[in-house]
């Protein structure tokens, strides 16, 4: 997916409206508040990284921020690579003995990948993850989820039901596409709508918890053993 001048925007935006409540200084905002390190450089989130530096270098002559912003995404993103299970892959936490699946809007069809048309299509990549996962790691580690998808059942009906009943709600996700991939279309634009009630709520808070509390969705995090998702995939 190639994201939008739009997409990157609405980060410059919210972390113009953490100043506002903070004592952070814009840099400082677009660091700890918005996609834009993970984007550029990964997840070190060094301040002095001289990328992240060149980018904040270009940015303040910019003329126009978010067109700066993009053309700096298009120049220092890595060469997509394709999930191994369609819209999913998914990595092992050894030290925590988990496994963390990740979605990404994949699907070339004009139905929306999440759509009841495409179910059976996402049913089937997570039952070939998920056989694949049970060769290499047996029936010992948990599974464990993190992304406001868990709001909209459409997603979660591709998982067990347990798995979904009892979620814990992450706060702190600001740097991550769990929380920023809510606005995203699956052409790389943005939802309109829900930026604007993003940008408008933020207009009457005070406090960086408030901020929090104008996202649409939150990020949910579910957590059962893999057995179920086993048993639910027929693996």
């Amino acid at each position: 997916m190639d994201l939008s001048p739009a997409f990157f925007d609405l980060q410059l935006h919210f972390a113009d409206t953490v100043v506002q409540v903070s004592n952070l200084n814009f840099e400082e905002a677009l660091l700890h508040y918005t996609n834009l390190y993970l984007q550029f450089v990964g997840r070190s989130f060094d301040p002095l990284h001289p990328i992240w530096q060149a980018y904040l270098t270009g940015l303040r002559k910019a003329p126009e921020r978010a067109m700066w912003t993009y053309s700096f995404y298009q120049r220092t993103r890595e060469p997509h690579t394709p999930f191994p299970y369609g819209c999913f892959r998914y990595s092992y936490l050894p030290e925590e003995n988990t496994i963390r699946y990740h979605f990404a809007s994949a699907d070339t069809s004009d139905s929306g990948p999440l759509s009841k048309d495409r179910m059976p299509i996402r049913l089937q990549e997570l039952k070939m993850m998920f056989t694949e996962i049970k060769k290499q790691y047996g029936d010992t580690p948990l599974v464990r989820g993190n992304s406001w998808l868990y709001n909209i059942d459409a997603y979660k009906r591709l998982f067990p039901a347990h798995y979904t009943q009892a979620m814990e709600v992450v706060d702190d996700e600001f740097q991550y596409m769990s929380l920023w991939g809510q606005f995203l279309r699956h052409d790389g634009q943005v939802h309109k709508y829900l930026v604007d009630s993003l940008l408008s709520g933020c207009q009457k808070q005070e406090t960086l918890d408030g901020l929090m509390h104008c996202f649409p969705y939150q990020v949910l995090s579910p957590q059962c053993p893999i057995t179920s998702f086993y048993d639910f995939y027929k693996v």
